[in-house]
């Protein structure tokens, strides 16, 4: 006998915000890592030709072990396409691929029912998308161009846009999973994107700080933050519209956020020339993380406000996760977090290596 697809649910902790999606659908997931002998490394997972082996379900070539992409960017004359996929063709010679994960964590069908406290649980409903940034399956989110970044995260704003006209979604989690030790099944560079019903706890308390420092002092507490920051110690990188800084009390070791400088709420109305700029300052401070590290496995996540109408709004900003040290009992039993690396010192290292960056990407020697 079949045994029936188990679906989704969010549970909601006895006593705190926290929210747990419960997958059963996750566990079925492939994971490139875990298939590797000891010391060796994605790149030597090569065919006799130079490319990366079938296993990798997102490089060119392999676009059948993927769900139909709902949007597929391909340069052609000079001129940026904007295709998609059919049941029975796939679009090839892609630069960017947009399609639904085929083992999401949440479901648009999702049939679980809502229970009350203790026992507090509801429908995982949403929208489970993979975003495969480069055809490369060598490169990494620190070589990537300057101007992929930009296909990248017009796409991204595109495709937020999107999600936020179905009804159900109340916010969309965009994040990256780099390398074994964040999470990620495969090594190829790929970002996701997540729809919830409701805010994520971080991002209300986010929201519920805001909103108390307007009505309190009238004035956004985090450009407060970004003012003290952009001339401060943990200051790393500052370009014409973006700051990036280690924050003052940083959970992870080489941890640094990229805020725009003026005063946004919405991602969804950054410029054309603001994300030129923010991918100058991406890949600057990738780009110095892989420095100073020597490519560590790392997690980024986007802060953005809900797009839906709420008074919940936030500055919305880029966190980066580097993972190069365990987080122990302490941490995951008290929410207390030991960093051995002073954040004004992860700023010196870091700051030296992304003006390097920097500077190698407008060719000032």
């Amino acid at each position: 006998m079949r045994r029936a697809k188990e679906m989704p649910e969010l549970r909601k902790d006895y006593f705190t915000r926290k929210l747990v999606i419960v997958s059963p659908e996750r566990t079925k997931r492939p994971f490139e890592f875990k298939d590797r002998k000891e010391g060796e490394d994605s790149d030597d997972r090569k065919d006799s030709t130079g490319k990366a082996q079938k296993l990798c379900p997102f490089c060119p070539g392999n676009e059948e072990m993927t769900p139909p992409a709902e949007l597929v960017l391909v340069t052609k004359e000079n001129s940026l396409l904007k295709l998609s996929d059919s049941e029975t063709d796939r679009v090839k010679d892609w630069s960017v691929r947009y399609f639904p994960n085929r083992y999401p964590a949440v479901s648009p069908d999702s049939e679980v029912k809502y229970s009350d406290v203790p026992l507090q649980g509801e429908p995982a409903f949403g929208y489970h998308h993979v975003m495969v940034v480069t055809p490369q399956h060598s490169a990494t989110f620190s070589s990537i161009p300057v101007e992929q970044w930009i296909d990248v995260l017009a796409t991204l704003q595109d495709r937020v846009r999107w999600l936020y006209s179905k009804k159900t979604v109340g916010y969309v989690s965009v994040f990256i999973n780099n390398g074994a030790e964040a999470g990620a099944s495969f090594s190829h560079p790929h970002l996701q994107t997540l729809t919830l019903t409701k805010l994520p706890p971080v991002i209300e308390e986010e929201a519920e700080c805001m909103h108390a420092s307007m009505s309190e002092l009238g004035v956004c507490a985090m450009c407060k933050v970004i003012s003290l920051e952009s001339t401060g110690p943990r200051q790393i990188l500052s370009t014409d519209n973006f700051v990036s800084f280690a924050p003052w009390a940083s959970t992870h070791a080489y941890e640094f956020w990229i805020f725009p400088k003026r005063h946004e709420t919405s991602f969804l109305k950054v410029s054309q020339r603001e994300i030129q700029d923010l991918a100058t300052m991406l890949r600057s401070t990738l780009g110095a993380l892989d420095a100073v590290l020597g490519n560590p496995s790392f997690n980024v996540a986007f802060h953005i406000s809900s797009e839906k109408k709420t008074t919940k709004q936030i500055h919305w900003h880029i966190e980066v996760y580097p993972q190069v040290v365990k987080w122990a009992g302490l941490e995951k039993g008290s929410g207390v977090f030991i960093n051995p690396v002073q954040p004004e010192q992860a700023a010196e290292a870091l700051g030296a290596a992304a003006r390097k960056q920097l500077a190698g990407l407008i060719g000032i020697t």
